[in-house]
């Protein structure tokens, strides 16, 4: 008979280059179903408190604890050791007081920074906008739309946590502070200093200067998380 479902389970040492665990240190890692991120650029909840935290010391150990609704992520109770998490997502286990976000390291992986209290707000980046039969719709990084929001492609969005209620435009424009995805400068904090337009053979570019240093990178690397400073205090 053939097998039925898809395969849970992957070889550590194939695992996408954002998931940062010891690759040699265990031969099975735990692959990502659909949802909010793309298996490129998230790493599964599983994995989170197996490899990143350390509250699990083998998966069914991460397994038990979803099961009893001790963790959330973004605010909302998540039981799939499978669920993706992604850049800016909040990671909380309040029974133990543990509170996370999700960063990147300059390698380009995801990392987890420990918070002295819980997350009410994440930064999330509208990548492209559509006429529907209802209006424009925007779609975010993280999966999520909105009708009638009034943010172009490039533009982030505050989002309040548990509700998923978008705040606060940020828009992408000279003196926004940037936090950049990917290249040489990633996980570094940037100020736009100039957008250079795309053409028909060139990326969107942008230009940005940390501290004394300038440099440019395309525009999809580019993550604006506030105007001058980041509305994200612990990022900053």
């Amino acid at each position: 008979m053939s097998r039925k479902g898809e395969n849970k389970k992957a070889k550590a040492i194939s695992m996408p280059r954002a998931v940062h665990i010891n690759r040699k240190g265990n031969f099975w890692a735990v692959k990502t179903k659909a949802g909010p991120h793309n298996k490129e650029t998230s790493v599964s909840l599983g994995l989170v408190l197996r490899d990143y935290i350390g509250v699990a010391a083998v998966m069914k150990e991460a397994k038990h604890i979803l099961n009893h609704g001790e963790v959330k992520v973004n605010g909302v109770v998540r039981a799939d050791h499978q669920f993706p998490v992604g850049l800016f997502d909040t990671v909380a286990i309040e029974k133990q007081k543990l509170f996370y976000r999700v960063l990147l390291d300059d390698k380009g992986r995801l990392v987890i920074k420990q918070n002295e209290k819980d997350l009410k707000e994440k930064v999330i980046k509208v990548v492209k906008k559509v006429m529907t039969s209802k209006g424009i719709q925007a779609t975010t990084n993280d999966g999520r739309t909105f009708m009638g929001l009034k943010a172009n492609v490039g533009d982030s969005v505050k989002l309040a946590l548990p509700e998923g209620k978008a705040g606060e435009v940020i828009e992408f424009k000279e003196g926004a502070l940037a936090y950049i995805t990917k290249g040489a400068h990633c996980s570094e904090l940037a100020v736009v200093k100039q957008i250079v337009a795309a053409s028909a053979k060139k990326e969107k570019l942008v230009k940005l200067a940390e501290g004394k240093e300038e440099f440019e990178t395309i525009a999809d690397n580019v993550f604006i998380i506030g105007k001058g400073k980041s509305v994200m205090a612990d990022v900053e």
